[in-house]
Order: structure tokens, then sequence, then C-alpha cells
């Protein structure tokens, strides 16, 4: 390839990398192209980049860097890879917590993988979604010890007590969305817990499907998911209003539909919520992604979003997070190991 077409398109790829990353940046669900490339394998975005170096190396080495350089970028910033270091020694002082979330996808997956994830990761409290009917089966005998509160999809199960349990609607959502707040009470602190799941993306990501074979489809398409992506948002912000009105320690859990690159997940943000997995993660996180491949490679048990989250308040540390096994649905677990520091921290 002569150098100045090599130029050319190795600027081009830089200039639109540099677009989703401001749009990551600045919430990339403000716009249907941003939210739409966030349910996309980011790793893609690192194939004309191989490819251009590839061009490269055979005549023009030194501008092989160039393309290099952003599949670089692609494979870490771009797709949320992070490293964290040890955590402080501080933080070891305090009352001690394991929480896990998962959207279980109860009926639709053999119970045996759940059960092994249980004992294999011994949670503290766990929060479910889409458990609907779950403890009208063996899922109950397994709690039978533990406290438990159900509602709808959404199962709270915790080894510590439990109190005051609250269902709150949701905007937007139809069929009666809605989420649930409940205390914790981790020794001589109460600790106001919140099990959600925001409105999924799937109808208004299979518009997109639609689109692509009958492309005059595409503008419903569009409309649809800026119509999904700002209902998301408006979940959130309801949720973010009634954390204004705690005034001690939080923690907000469950099947966000939302990377972190989203304002939904900023809004809470805003609110003084910290992500587990950005605080103390390493790699990538990913806890969903393999309905893409589900029916044509059902063995390939990949994820590649981090869409489920735990979130907390400024008065907890975490020591750890990560996710667990893709084998007991489609979703896999987050689980963190949170400390409650001493001390007043809001």
């Amino acid at each position: 390839m002569k150098l100045p077409w090599l130029i050319a398109l190795s600027s081009l790829y830089l200039a639109f990398l540099t677009l989703i990353t401001l749009l990551n940046w600045t919430g990339a669900d403000r716009y249907w192209f941003g939210a739409l490339n966030l349910y996309l394998p980011q790793a893609m975005w690192a194939l004309p980049g191989l490819a251009l170096a590839v061009l490269a190396w055979r005549g023009e080495r030194f501008w092989a860097l160039v393309p290099l350089c952003c599949v670089v970028w692609v494979l870490g910033p771009l797709m949320g890879v992070r490293w964290s270091g040890p955590p402080a020694q501080a933080a070891a002082q305090g009352a001690s917590l394991r929480l896990m979330t998962w959207n279980i996808k109860y009926g639709s997956y053999p119970l045996e993988p759940l059960f092994e994830e249980l004992d294999r990761s011994r949670p503290d409290v766990v929060l479910f979604q889409d458990a609907v009917g779950a403890l009208g089966g063996t899922l109950a005998g397994y709690l039978r010890d533990w406290q438990v509160y159900s509602h709808g999809q959404f199962v709270i199960a915790s080894r510590y007590p439990l109190s005051d349990l609250e269902v709150r609607e949701l905007p937007r959502a139809g069929e009666g969305q809605e989420y649930l707040r409940c205390r914790l009470h981790l020794g001589e602190h109460a600790v106001a817990l919140y099990n959600v799941h925001f409105k999924t993306p799937r109808r208004s990501l299979n518009e997109f499907r639609t689109a692509r074979k009958r492309p005059w489809y595409l503008p419903k398409a569009i409309e649809a998911l800026s119509h999904n992506a700002e209902t998301r948002q408006l979940q959130a912000a309801a949720v973010a209003r009634a954390l204004k009105e705690e005034s001690g320690p939080v923690l907000v859990a469950g099947d966000f539909n939302a990377p972190v690159a989203t304002r939904v997940v900023g809004m809470l943000r805003e609110q003084g919520l910290k992500d587990a997995f950005d605080e103390r993660g390493r790699g990538y996180g990913f806890s969903y992604g393999q309905l893409l491949f589900k029916h044509r490679l059902p063995w390939l048990r990949l994820s590649f979003m981090r869409i489920d989250h735990v979130m907390s308040s400024r008065e907890f540390g975490t020591q750890r997070c990560w996710t667990g096994t893709g084998r007991a649905s489609d979703h896999r677990p987050v689980l963190a190991d949170l400390v409650l520091l001493p001390g007043p921290r809001r």
C-alpha cells in the first residue's frame, strides 16, 4: 500500500476511535450511535488496526506504530480493562461483607451450576434478578437458613438481618417494573440496600437486526434505541433521587443493562457511589454477551459487556471484585468483597 493511502486510512481509524472514546467519556447513551456501540463487542474495533499494521509492516514499518497503538488502546481503555493494586490495610479493620448480584434467568438454565457457584463463592448477601418463582423450588431449600425477601422478579437473601423492605416503581418501564430497597444490618450499622434491574435494550437492538435486511427500517430502529436509552436514564434518575434521601451507607447492585460508560452509571456516581470493579477489579469483568453466540456456538460462553454492577457509597472500601461462572445463566454473577470503614465518611 502506498504511503499516502496508509496515512489517510490510519488517520481515519484514529479519528474514529477518538470519537468513540469521547462519546464514552461524556456518556455514550446520550446519542444513539454511542448507545448502539456499547452493546457491540469492542474487540472488533481492533481488527482494522491489525490489518493496517500488517500492510504497513510490509513496506512502511514506522507507520505500523500508529495502528498498533490504536489496537492497544482498543484492547485496554476502550474495552474497559482494569488492573487494581492491593487494597489499603486500613480497610481490613471494618466489618466485611461479600455481596453477589446475579440475573439468574430462573427456569431457563439448570440449577446445579447455580448451587455450585454459591457454594464456591460463599456470599453473605445475594441479590437475584429475573428470579420469578425461584423460591418455589429447591432454591428455597438452599436458602432456608438465610433471611430472604422476595417480590416479583427479585430475591434478596442475606446471612445478616434485613428489615424495612420497600417496593418502589420505576418510570416509563411498562409491565410494572420496580426495584427493591431494604435495610441490611451489618453489626451496629444499618445499610440501605438496593436491588435494581433497569430496562433491557434487547428489543431495540433487534430492530437493528431487522434494519440490516431492510435498510428503510433504520430510522425506526434509531428511534427505538434512543427511546430505550432515555427510559433507562429516567429509571437511573429515579434511583439517584432516592439516594439523595439516604444519610448512611448505601449499596446499589443489580442488572443495570448499561456499561459503565453511560449516563445510567454516571448519575449514580454523581450521588457519591463507586463501582466496585472499577475500584478493585482485574481484567475486563465482563458479565454478559453470550446471547450473540448462544444459538450457533452454545459451548462458547463468551461475555463482552459489563452491564451488571455492584456500587457502594464512600463508607465502604472494596477489597476485591470479580465475576463468576457463565454456566448457570447468560449473565455471570458479580461479586465484591466490601469493608464498612470505621468512622463517618459522608
